[in-house]
């Protein structure tokens, strides 16, 4: 199988070079194209403003990708790709588009988001205009199908968020990493209202709360919560494991049902604390491979009573480290999926 992959493969806790490296191991033959060389500019981000008022304007493609993939697709004129993969393409043209259709008529086009990209704030113009050009829209978001259709997808297809095996996994701590990425209770993310208030709850009641995120965090600082600067890369994945209980809450912006930590957490070795709801049910066996909570009251209480059962907490996390590969929620098992979702689609 012959695949063009595109998309932001910067950094190396970003989920989209995870899943480029899902598809490296999966194809005979890979080309990439990254549309994040360079730094967002200062237009970009007017750009992206005057879009999110309503107005039609495209982002501008600051590190060539749109040039880069036709030539690509026209030096594959006599081997042409089978899959061209996109990851949340929102600065590819529709012009690109339709040049690949033009020059490889049989290559799929496969469009994948982790985000929602039923809302504005996820979109672009350029993607707007795509998205009926495309073959097929692989989406996390179980409850947006009808939205993308009613935008124009021709066809849709809903995915579990996944892991990298080869990133999220449990490792040997040490003590100093224990101590300096760890904690009794720890969270990961930026700020958002709902999970701050709901952190801020812990900490009013005597929970030691630990956060990695951005900036905003800092004007929450109190009693009982530590506030750190985001973490990346190993470190990343380590903190998970050091954290007696990892929190995973859900983008409220975003609607979400399940989130990126939510497999995450279990895969590298975490006790996952998340919020309830019909899909984590459906992931997580709950109180063996992850434990849930409705409402701070609840998430209270299954703080107090996990950070004083260390036993119940190593069997739960063994539970979920099980679970995560049993059930194929790692990149390389869930793109294998999606990919013979694409070849059968005809």
């Amino acid at each position: 199988m012959k695949i063009l992959s595109i998309g932001t493969m910067s950094g190396l806790s970003n989920t989209c070079l995870h899943r480029h490296w899902a598809l490296e191991k999966i194809s005979d033959e890979i080309d990439v194209v990254n549309t994040r060389i360079k730094p967002i500019s200062i237009w970009f981000r007017i750009a992206y403003r005057l879009f999110q008022y309503g107005l039609p304007i495209r982002l501008p493609d600051n590190s060539s990708a749109n040039k880069k993939i036709k030539e690509f697709i026209s030096k594959a004129v006599k081997s042409p790709y089978d899959i061209v993969w996109i990851d949340k393409g929102v600065t590819i043209n529709s012009k690109t588009l339709r040049y690949i259709r033009k020059l490889s008529p049989n290559a799929k086009i496969v469009s994948y988001s982790p985000d929602n990209m039923a809302l504005r704030h996820n979109q672009s113009q350029n993607y707007l205009n795509c998205i009926p050009l495309y073959d097929i829209h692989f989406t996390t978001k179980s409850y947006i199908l009808q939205d993308m259709q009613r935008l124009g997808a021709r066809k849709t297809a809903f995915t579990n968020k996944h892991y990298e095996q080869t990133f999220h996994y449990p490792r040997n701590l040490s003590e100093n990493e224990i101590q300096r990425l760890g904690g009794d209770v720890g969270f990961i993310g930026a700020w958002e209202k709902e999970r701050c208030d709901s952190i801020l709850y812990l900490a009013k009641n005597g929970i030691k709360v630990k956060v990695f995120g951005d900036k905003k965090w800092n004007d929450y600082k109190t009693e009982n919560l530590e506030i750190a600067p985001g973490i990346y890369s190993e470190d990343y994945s380590k903190a998970l494991q050091a954290f007696k209980i990892s929190l995973c809450f859900l983008r409220k912006m975003n609607s979400d049902t399940q989130t990126s930590r939510t497999m995450e957490i279990p895969a590298c070795g975490g006790f996952m604390l998340a919020e309830r709801t019909t899909e984590h049910l459906d992931l997580f066996s709950e109180n063996k491979e992850a434990v849930f909570f409705s409402n701070d009251e609840e998430l209270l209480e299954k703080c107090r009573y996990y950070l004083i059962n260390e036993e119940e907490r190593k069997r739960i996390v063994e539970g979920g480290i099980l679970r995560c590969k049993t059930s194929g929620y790692s990149n390389e098992e869930s793109i294998k999926r999606m990919l013979k979702i694409v070849v059968n689609n005809d």
